[in-house]
């Protein structure tokens, strides 16, 4: 009996001999795969979809959310149809393909508009609130025509039949070559004096300075609250030493300098409710703050 029937097992294969050393495969042995149909038809089929939504949403808001109604507030000097005449918006506009900010330039172009917004409210309406001039100031030309201005200095419109009577006159300044629309532009009337040794002397206060120190008073005199608006009838910026402005005809006040004028015309505004409370009162309102540290000193005029 042999070895292999006494033990029952099989004995092993011998090992192969390589006689050559095996090579590494080369990039021309990867086989590339391209993914399957479904899943690129899959990947169309979503981009469809949503150009198509997209789509239906441009059309949806291009057909149905047009201009209908356009509702104005706020006008007094103008209609709503001025206003919306002016805005360049029409009926049948598509909401969201309207300028706003254009749309709003343009009404601001109207002399009487000070500021302007525009909002939509959907499906069709387009919402314009417009802010007016409320107040106007008469300043003299070069000449002895007056011209209107808001409280920022815009020109508002040359002043025709008297208009200036109705309006708070600012003295102490003219203005150069005024133009609708535009910021004004107060004329220089001082010139450089010449001391003992022919040294130029500056001028001290400018018309600009005199300009500005009287459109800031007349910004606080609109302020809330606000007893003054279209009350006024001049601010006299002559010198800036010696600011004053008459309340109608009622009661002179004294400011003084320009220094605190927003804090003295707060005291001025609280002295004249307390006034009011009483009938026939007029006089003097001394704000300057050189007699009457901490308020306003009232002179009855005799």
């Amino acid at each position: 009996m042999n070895t292999k029937e006494k033990t029952g097992k099989k004995s092993a294969k011998p090992p192969v001999k390589r006689t050559e050393k095996e090579e590494p495969r080369s990039l021309q042995d990867v086989v590339y795969m391209p993914p399957k149909p479904f899943m690129r038809n899959r990947l169309l089929l979503k981009l469809a979809t949503v150009g198509a939504i997209v789509l239906a949403l441009v059309l949806a808001m291009s057909v149905f959310f047009r201009v209908e109604h356009i509702q104005v507030s706020g006008m007094d000097q103008y209609t709503a149809w001025d206003i919306s005449l002016a805005s360049g918006i029409h009926q049948g506009d598509s909401l969201f393909s309207l300028e706003l900010p254009a749309a709003a330039a343009k009404i601001k172009e109207l002399n009487y508009v000070k500021d302007v917004r525009i909002g939509i409210r959907l499906p069709n309406m387009v919402i314009i609130d417009i802010t007016e001039v409320r107040v106007t100031y008469a300043i003299k030309g070069q000449g002895d025509d007056w011209w209107l201005v808001d409280s920022s200095g815009r020109i508002i419109e040359k002043a025709e039949n008297d208009a200036q009577e109705s309006c708070t006159k600012i003295l102490g300044v003219h203005l150069q070559d005024p133009k609708v629309g535009e910021r004004a532009v107060a004329l220089e009337t001082s010139t450089p004096s010449v001391d003992e040794e022919g040294n130029t002397i500056p001028v001290t206060v400018t018309a600009a300075q005199r300009l500005n120190v009287a459109l800031d008073i007349a910004d606080y005199l609109e302020g809330k609250p606000n007893p003054f608006l279209g009350v006024v009838a001049s601010i006299d910026v002559n010198d800036l030493g010696n600011i004053q402005f008459w309340y109608g005809q009622q009661y002179q006040v004294k400011l003084g300098d320009e220094s605190q004028l927003s804090y003295k015309i707060s005291l001025v505004k609280g002295a004249i409710e307390e006034l009011s409370k009483e009938s026939h009162n007029s006089g003097v309102l001394d704000a300057s703050l050189t007699v009457n540290k901490t308020g306003v000193k009232y002179t009855r005029f005799q």
